[in-house]
């Protein structure tokens, strides 16, 4: 159970990353810091559900994720200061742009991403 909250935590810390790179200055040290409060979390969560039937174990899984994406995407910093889970609630989600400006945050380049090019038109 701790590895499954283990990879939990990271694959969401992660995605949103991704998914929202304009994270600024302070977006590489709240990740992190939130991915070792998190990851405490789960230790300690993991401790409580030890005697726990195999339901419950998946309930306290997906509800240990729901909260972990609300807080990541509610506390993230931005650069123009709305946050990630207001931008998802305006319906403004990210596109291909932020993914590639994300990937390559991370070190992966993947210019499939990208919008195409427009075209020049002749005078």
């Amino acid at each position: 159970m701790v590895s499954l909250l283990v990879l939990i935590t990271a694959v969401i810390h992660l995605g949103v990353f991704v998914s929202y790179p304009d994270s600024g200055r302070f977006g590489v040290t709240f990740l992190y810091i939130s991915g070792l409060l998190w990851i405490a979390f789960s230790l300690l969560l993991t401790r409580a559900a030890a005697a726990a039937t195999r339901e419950n174990r998946a309930f306290i899984a997906v509800a240990f994720a729901l909260a972990l994406a609300v807080s990541v995407l509610s506390l993230l910093p931005q650069k123009d200061g709305v946050s990630a889970l207001r931008k998802l609630a305006r319906g403004s989600y990210p596109d291909g742009r932020s993914f590639y400006v994300g990937l390559r945050r991370i070190g992966i380049e993947a210019p499939g991403l990208l919008p195409p090019a427009a075209e020049e038109k002749p005078l």
